[in-house]
């Protein structure tokens, strides 16, 4: 009687360790990487009441009678089934979506076990976990390393000295600006923009370079020089006193400027008349050079007459001037005096054509245009001189005019450059001597001529019209075609001064041409193109640290890469995990640790989400597998077990007490 109070103390004893692990379970339900305890009993020992016996050739076999004493537990393992996942936004916060533990290392180095993966770093740099356990795995670039069980300290290289620079492609090349020695303060943003003058500013990291847009640049150095012009002029000092240098690559062979020209050599057109002017010049009292002339003309561009001039002192007050008329050779010969005028020659030629109409014959009806002479007796040493000029006596000319063909202009920019091909050259053309003029509108020249300009009067006055400014600075080479004509060959003005019949109608026509073909040099055609660069990367080295990083990941394999704004990506290590033969051999320590045991076998190493290991789930933290349905089931079956148990010890009592009355 007494041993059944014994087994029921067994009872109490028994379930109330089960209660334990209940309580214990229930206590660690939103514990990270908890694994709930299993109990289970076992029975004691048993006594014979009777032994066994085999049968005989009498009687038969004998069953033993055994009476048991009482329960112990038999085991308290844990439930090693995976949980689900909490996410969390921290990138040390790591999950085993399979088999397998993370190693963490006490201050002692003894190795523990865990499914709890929220590390965090220290301020050495180490990956520790909530105790300060260092965890294990491989440190560094462990890119086909195997598997280790090394302290994982996050190690960032030191940054070196850097310029701060950019690079673009402009222009076909690639185009590097930097500073000319490291800085931490000149990561800045730097535009170019054309302006007449050279400027620059300098504020909250940006600098504004105006360049002169108009300036040729033919080298590198030619660009520096620009830049640091226009800093000087903006009072621009950039951080640290560096300067801004450039870098081209594969600068093409043909980067030299070129000018702007244009020739024409097809140049017609067909006067309304044909014409012949007498000229000469010579100097008055005041030693200026002046013109003499007289024109004759026919109001038929077709025609093929001649004109001869006798010149003479007036006889006597009655003489007056005559005009004959050969139709068949269509001569004109003029009779006229020293103080002749146009009005007196035109009176006798209109005399000659009125008699020859009425005599019904054909006849070209003359005109002198004008007369041009200095008056007095300087009139008698001209007026000769200007009828035997080309001669050396009386002047025989044919009248010229027609359709003129291979008129040549030739004309260049003295200054390279794109600009010239946006300049239209304009001619007009003003009757009399020294008209010749030039003047700019906009980038429209219009050059005027007159009765004797010539290819060195032109230049002379573009080059005023151009005041100074070399860009606007043009030089024809050659006007040509427009002496005679290119039909006239054998009457060719031995002065290159050109008939006024053909440059009337040439240069009344207001001919124009557009230089071509000009091209800034690569360096200036580049310097347009610039735009905007921003500068980076410029530092002083320095040591750097975890806090340096811009961003940290652990990929699926336990690798840790981290962002760095220098190095870019790099592998700070391995996060390593290790599997047992038998999880349940494992024993527990505090802190959701597990430890080695004989039962458990020795840890394999393994990278994660290798050989049948889980693979690593970053942002994430395991759950306790802890199932309080369960739990609360087997809370109630035990305490039933201790109730029941505990009525065992107050039967026996009862029994006992029943007994010792006996003697009474």
């Amino acid at each position: 009687m007494v041993k059944s109070l014994y087994s029921g103390v067994t009872g109490l004893k028994t379930h109330q360790s089960k209660m334990d692990v209940i309580g214990n379970n229930i206590a660690n339900v939103n514990t990270t990487g908890f694994k709930a305890g299993v109990v289970t009993f076992r029975d004691i020992y048993y006594q014979y009441k009777i032994n066994p016996s085999g049968g005989t050739a009498t009687l038969g076999g004998v069953n033993p009678a055994m009476v048991g004493y009482g329960v112990r537990l038999n085991s308290t393992n844990c439930n090693m089934t995976s949980s689900g996942f909490t996410q969390s936004d921290w990138w040390a916060d790591v999950a085993l979506d399979g088999d397998g533990f993370f190693q963490v290392m006490d201050g002692s180095g003894n190795i523990f076990y865990t499914r709890a993966g929220k590390f965090t770093v220290d301020d050495n740099g180490y990956l520790v976990n909530a105790s300060g356990y260092h965890v294990l795995g491989t440190m560094g670039n462990a890119e086909a390393q195997e598997a280790s069980s090394e302290i994982i300290r996050i190690v960032i290289p030191a940054t070196n000295d850097n310029a701060s620079s950019a690079t673009k492609r402009v222009n076909g090349t690639n185009v590097t600006i930097s500073v000319s020695a490291p800085s931490d303060y000149t990561n800045m943003t730097v535009t170019f923009t054309e302006a007449e003058f050279p400027y620059a500013t300098y504020n909250n990291g940006i600098l504004n370079i105006f360049f002169n847009s108009d300036e040729q640049y033919n080298s590198q150095d030619d660009f520096e020089q620009a830049i640091q012009t226009a800093l000087q002029a903006g009072g621009v000092t950039l951080p640290d006193d560096v300067s801004l240098k450039f870098e081209f690559e594969n600068i093409p062979n043909d980067r030299e400027a070129r000018a702007a020209s244009n020739r024409v050599e097809d140049f017609r057109f067909t006067t309304k008349t044909a014409e012949y002017q007498f000229h000469t010049t010579y100097e008055d009292d005041a030693g200026m050079t002046k013109h003499a002339y007289m024109t004759f003309s026919v109001n038929d561009p077709t025609c093929q007459d001649t004109v001869k001039i006798n010149l003479s002192a007036r006889p006597n007050s009655d003489a007056v001037e005559k005009a004959e008329y050969d139709s068949d050779t269509g001569a004109w010969t003029i009779t006229a005096y020293y103080d002749s005028t146009a009005s007196d020659i035109n009176a006798a030629i209109k005399a000659q054509i009125d008699e020859l109409e009425a005599a019904g014959k054909n006849v070209t009806k003359l005109n002198c245009d004008n007369l041009v002479l200095p008056s007095g007796d300087k009139r008698e040493e001209i007026f000769p001189k200007l009828v035997q000029d080309a001669g050396g006596a009386a002047l025989e000319a044919k009248l010229v005019g027609g359709t003129v063909t291979g008129v040549t202009l030739d004309v260049q920019v003295q200054e390279a450059g794109a600009f010239g091909n946006n300049y239209k050259i304009v001619f007009a053309y003003k009757a009399g001597y020294g008209n010749t003029s030039a003047v700019w509108d906009e980038n429209t020249l219009t050059v005027t001529v007159g009765a004797d300009s010539t290819i060195t009067d032109v230049n002379r006055a573009i080059k005023e019209a151009a005041n100074g400014d070399a860009k606007k600075l043009l030089a024809f080479n050659d006007i040509s075609g427009l002496d005679y004509g290119a039909d006239f060959p054998d009457q060719k003005d031995p002065d290159n001064v050109w008939q006024p019949v053909f440059r009337q109608a040439f240069f009344g026509g207001n001919p124009a041409i557009n230089p071509t073909d000009g091209k800034d040099s690569f360096f200036t055609e580049t310097a347009k193109a610039l735009g905007t660069f921003a500068l980076e990367n410029g530092r002083i080295g320095s040591q750097q640290t975890y806090g340096d990083l811009s961003d940290i990941v652990v990929q699926s394999d336990g690798t840790i890469v981290g962002q760095h704004p220098v190095h870019g990506f790099i592998v700070l290590g391995r996060i390593d995990i290790v599997t047992f033969d038998n999880v349940n051999g494992l024993a527990q320590v505090s802190g959701t640790n597990f430890r080695k045991t004989v039962a458990s076998g020795e840890p394999k190493l393994k990278v994660a989400g290798t050989e049948g290991s889980g693979a690593i789930v970053s942002g994430a933290l395991e759950m306790s597998n802890v199932d309080l349905s369960q739990e609360f089931t087997d809370m109630i079956t035990t305490q039933r077990g201790f109730q029941a148990n505990s009525r065992v010890i107050t039967v026996s009592d009862t029994m006992l007490e029943e007994l010792l009355s006996l003697k009474r």
